[in-house]
């Protein structure tokens, strides 16, 4: 059996205000021509197929727009999608019965008939040529953990684990034809490589692979959109956001095409790439430069339309005047500046003892906030500011003074 993995479309993400519809437009017909080329027998979405829980009217004609055109290149081909935290559950799963008319299958969450889990819906048999099955797909959301079934053992481990692996022992009791398992998933393994995820590094819950239980063929990951396979694995697999979506993701971007012969066989992965309409890049491309190195790089971008990330070193906040400079130079040329970071230079005073490696006791709040805010900007912080913290210092502590 054959199948194309892909996940974290984001449709909707307005990028600095920006809509990229055309963009998913220009990503739908490279993934057509790929599926025209690979004819698999399932195409699987393994989550946040929106940027929002609640979609614009526009973003789901654009997804419509998607899956039926896929539909459209390969009518034989079986399309599962499940849902991942960026996307709302009920609402992907609101025309199922609909989509059902085109073999699309959507599991957007764990559905429960009084208080009882149907494990049913998560598992769909895919049947190839001649109605022959070729391959189980084991359809699992995002699940936020309160929402796992419960069982004697209230870890959370223990929850997923039990829940994992009771689908995949009932597929295998019923697996007589010994049919490829392919399990779709929408979360953070530990030690998956975050890259263009750092801003959001603390919202991130990690879980261990082996809590996902053992006898599926392949595992389709959603969720980190750094394309890779899963450290120590053969068969588990992200396959990564589309095109990029923020500047840190400057790495290549793909879909995964997965064939597997059958059930307890490797599979084979291979690549296709997405090339970006719009190329996002960020200059100078060294970590950032003084002005003249900055408008030096400006006048270095080819034609094309691109998105612009300048990195302007700085002693403290963008001088006023530097900025309408950047920003005059764009009028001109098609790239568009979305934004000018900061590089704030390192104190040329001698270097502070880190209150990390100090008795945090012996610091004072404002001794502490100086600290941090010189490591944070590379400055110093000011009268003005100093004087700001220690009035709302003040105020917090006449209030405890109040209580007691």
């Amino acid at each position: 059996m054959k199948a194309i993995h892909t996940s974290d479309w984001h449709i909707g993400q307005t990028f600095y205000g920006i809509d990229r519809s055309i963009e998913h437009l220009h990503f739908l017909e490279q993934l057509c021509h790929i599926v025209k080329k690979e004819q698999p027998d399932v195409f699987i979405i393994s989550g946040d197929v929106y940027d929002s829980v609640a979609p614009s009217i526009a973003s789901q004609k654009l997804y419509n727009r998607m899956l039926l055109q896929l539909h459209a290149t390969l009518p034989e081909m079986k399309i599962v999608v499940t849902a991942g935290n960026h996307d709302s559950s009920s609402r992907l799963e609101l025309n199922e019965e609909l989509w059902s008319v085109f073999d699309v299958n959507i599991v957007g969450n764990i559905e429960r008939r009084e208080n009882i889990v149907n494990y049913e819906r998560h598992i769909i048999e895919i049947k190839g040529p001649h109605n022959k099955p070729c391959c189980y797909i084991i359809a699992i959301p995002y699940i936020y953990h309160a929402n796992y079934p419960a069982i004697d053992d209230d870890n959370i481990s223990s929850k997923m684990y039990a829940f994992h692996q009771r689908l995949i022992d009932m597929v295998n009791e019923r697996n007589s034809h010994n049919i490829p398992i392919i399990m779709t998933g929408h979360l953070a393994v530990s030690g998956a490589n975050i890259k263009g995820h750092e801003t959001t590094q603390m919202r991130l819950v990690y879980e261990n692979i082996e809590e996902l239980g053992k006898g599926y063929d392949y595992l389709a990951l959603g969720h980190i959109h750094h394309p890779q396979q899963v450290i120590g694995t053969k068969n588990a697999r992200y396959s990564g956001s589309p095109f990029p979506m923020s500047f840190d993701e400057d790495y290549q971007h793909s879909i995964s095409v997965i064939e597997i012969e059958k059930h307890g066989d490797i599979p084979t992965i291979k690549v296709h790439k997405i090339e970006p309409l719009i190329p996002l890049c960020t200059i100078p491309s060294d970590g950032g430069g003084d002005i003249n190195e900055v408008l030096q790089a400006i006048e270095q971008l080819d034609d094309k339309r691109s998105y612009v990330r300048v990195k302007l070193k700085v002693a403290d906040v963008i001088p006023m005047n530097e900025r309408r400079i950047i920003e005059e130079k764009f009028n001109d040329i098609s790239s568009e500046l979305c934004e000018i970071s900061p590089v704030r230079q390192k104190l040329n005073s001698q270097k502070k003892e880190d209150t990390s490696s100090l008795d945090i006791q012996q610091l004072s709040p404002m001794e502490i906030a100086m600290d941090y805010y010189s490591r944070l900007y590379g400055c110093e912080m000011d009268d003005e500011l100093k004087k700001m913290f220690f009035e709302c210092m003040e105020s917090v502590e006449k209030g405890e003074r109040e209580k007691s």
